[in-house]
């Protein structure tokens, strides 16, 4: 049951307009229905036509940012083009697989962050690893015991070296494997001539001294200098050196080498070069002549 004063209120209304329409002549009724009619027909094309605006806005708004990341995509291709063309670049920057993180950044680069781009990326990378077969695995246990045998090296021969000193020491192992005239892995040169008495190229390794087992913070402080030294993030520090001994021991080898530098407790030698090999020829000979003439000496005459 509808609301006495609503209908009363409503009805009242009606009569007023209905009265006020009445009083109007048929001239001014004629204008007041045009200027209606007008009305309606501006509110019903502003009520149709709005949402077909907007959506030209919007396709508007969609195309200048489809530009913009075009523009970006563009900036994006040569920049890559350019890095993959020039010859000094790092290497890494001219790796195929990196064309794939760049495309994914490329899928939106406005927000280079994004799962989707974060994916991809990932993806790339892990794509760049290829599949992993039994070689690997047997490359992988090589390199375990190469750098073992490094570590040993580092161990017993320099353990109370400081940290350039035991780089250093490494380093000669690496530059005698780089040498034809040793043997052609790490292990091979570290225990070149173990198995004789007198021709052991490392003292520790035939010695008696690996009967101790390495352990404690010096250990593996030797297995961190050999696994950095195994992955090459050292810098080179004497100077292409294949040999070394203490300060307080006087070798007649060294007579006929190079002397480079001095690290701790040790010295460092290479090998002579063109014209220094006449020169380090005959100071070992003279040094040969010295030492066979004081063993004379001190050998007894029959």
């Amino acid at each position: 049951m509808q609301n006495p004063l609503t209908l009363s209120t409503g009805q009242s209304l009606v009569s007023r307009i209905s009265k006020w329409w009445r009083t109007q002549g048929p001239d001014r009724q004629v204008v007041i229905a045009r200027r209606s009619a007008l009305v309606a027909a501006c509110a019903s094309v502003v009520f149709v036509g709005m949402p077909v605006i907007g959506q030209s806005a919007s396709m508007q708004l969609e195309a200048q940012d489809w530009r913009v990341k075009n523009e970006k995509l563009a900036e994006v291709q040569d920049a890559g083009a350019l890095i993959r063309a020039d010859e000094s670049a790092p290497s890494l920057l001219r790796r195929d697989w990196l064309r794939s993180v760049e495309y994914s950044l490329e899928r939106d680069p406005g927000s280079a962050l994004s799962t989707f781009a974060a994916y991809e990326r990932d993806r790339a990378a892990l794509d760049s690893l290829k599949s992993f077969e039994t070689i690997h695995l047997a490359k992988a246990e090589d390199m375990a015991a190469q750098t073992q045998c490094l570590a040993q090296a580092v161990y017993y021969e320099a353990r109370s070296e400081k940290a350039e000193g035991q780089l250093a020491v490494a380093e000669v192992i690496v530059n005698r494997v780089k040498d034809h005239r040793y043997p052609n892995t790490i292990c091979d040169v570290v225990f070149q001539g173990a198995t004789r008495t007198t021709g052991c190229q490392f003292t520790f390794t035939c010695d008696g001294a690996m009967n101790k087992t390495p352990r404690g913070s010096r250990w593996d402080e030797a297995q961190t200098i050999a696994s950095h030294v195994m992955m090459g993030l050292y810098e080179e520090r004497t100077r292409g050196a294949t040999h070394y001994h203490a300060t307080y021991v006087n070798p007649v080898w060294n007579s006929g080498l190079i002397k480079t530098r001095q690290f701790g407790t040790h010295i460092f030698y290479r090998f002579p070069r063109g014209g220094e090999w006449q020169l380090a020829s005959a100071r070992q000979k003279e040094r040969l002549a010295r030492h066979r003439a004081g063993l004379k000496t001190l050998t007894p005459a029959p």
